[in-house]
Order: C-alpha cells, then structure tokens, then sequence
C-alpha cells in the first residue's frame, strides 16, 4: 500500500463509521433503543475493516520510486 493508498484507506474508514454511526444513533433515537446504534456501528466497523484492511489493488496506483542502493565502503573494505 502506498502513501496516497494510506491516506485513502483512512478517509474511507472514518467515512464509513461516521456514516454508519450517525445513521444508527438517528434510528436508535427515533426507536428509544441503544442496541440500534451499536449493532449499525459494528455493522460499519466490519465493512470498514473489509475495505480497509487488506491490501486491494486501488490503494496501490501510486507506487513509489525508491532510489537505488549505493554500495558502501565498508563491503568494499571487507572484500579486500
């Protein structure tokens, strides 16, 4: 996962339990009934943890370019 892929992951994970949490404390009022909005609020942490968690293929578009390895002096002392 990539940096842009991190970031993306997060803002889908807060997106989503906010959405769900809202969502569940605005039915569990109208209802009278606490369970209500813990059970849409797990709902959206599995959802969330579905999304999130592995590493789908559209948190990696940004790949990064790491530099290449620059030999030190210390194996060239060695292998003397």
């Amino acid at each position: 996962m990539d940096y842009e892929g991190q970031k993306l992951a997060e803002m889908l994970f807060y997106i989503i339990i906010c959405l769900f949490g809202g969502v569940g404390w605005v039915l569990g009022y109208l209802q009278q009934d606490f369970t209500i909005v813990f059970q849409a609020w797990l709902v959206g942490v599995v959802i969330s943890v579905i999304l999130c968690v592995p590493d789908w293929p559209f948190f990696n578009r940004h790949p990064v370019k790491w530099l290449d390895s620059v030999p030190s002096d210390r194996r060239q002392a060695v292998a003397k």
